[in-house]
């Protein structure tokens, strides 16, 4: 992630992003990644935050790696699991050679990727990943805005950049980057906005 002004609200938020996203969101989709794996489960989360997924994960049996734009998002997460590998890194462009892992986790990230550039991250994802490796991504549903910076008050006030899908719509992009989707559904979070995630499973196409 490029965008220093997101990178930045997040190293701002990062104790209230602790106090409001601990607890596991994605309790089915853990159990359901998990099932796409032999006994080869070499994974990447990109964007992993205060380590709330790394933690779940972890405890499903993967080899885990993490990688994340904020350092005091990453503090946390070595707080949360010490011992586990955390990376500071641009998902734009990440320091592991081609196939390096058998699947990724990308929960709330590539969303602060500009729509001119997720492709760009996604192919980034396909290069790190072994032929028909397997991911999840989680974006938010598009209901008014398109994609831009939004200005919040909270932590002193902070601007983070967004990008909003349909399903169809990110869809297309998904396939267009070289992505086959093995699943798709909607999942709603419990929050004064009603938010609406979009999550995929996907799979490298070769």
């Amino acid at each position: 992630m490029k965008d220093e002004k997101t990178i930045e609200a997040y190293d701002k938020m990062a104790d209230d992003y602790r106090t409001r996203n601990s607890n596991p969101f994605y309790t089915e989709e853990y159990d359901a990644f998990s099932k796409f794996f032999g006994e080869k489960k070499k994974i990447l989360e990109i964007g992993c935050g205060i380590g709330r997924d790394a933690e779940e994960l972890k405890k499903r049996g993967f080899t885990y790696t993490g990688i994340d734009a904020s350092w005091r998002m990453l503090a946390f997460a070595r707080e949360r699991i010490p011992m586990s590998d955390f990376r500071r890194m641009d998902f734009y462009a990440m320091d592991f050679p081609d196939g390096s892992f058998d699947g990724f986790w990308a929960s709330a990230a590539f969303l602060h990727a500009p729509k001119n550039e997720v492709n760009k991250a996604l192919l980034e994802t396909k290069r790190i990943l072994v032929p028909h490796g397997v991911g999840f991504i989680s974006m938010k549903e598009k209901t008014t805005m398109d994609e831009g910076a939004i200005h919040e008050e909270k932590a002193g006030g902070i601007d983070r950049y967004f990008s909003f899908y349909t399903e169809e719509e990110f869809r297309a992009i998904l396939e267009e980057s070289g992505f086959e989707i093995l699943d798709a559904h909607k999942k709603q979070e419990n929050d004064p906005a009603h938010t609406v995630w979009l999550c995929f499973f996907v799979k490298k196409k070769e």
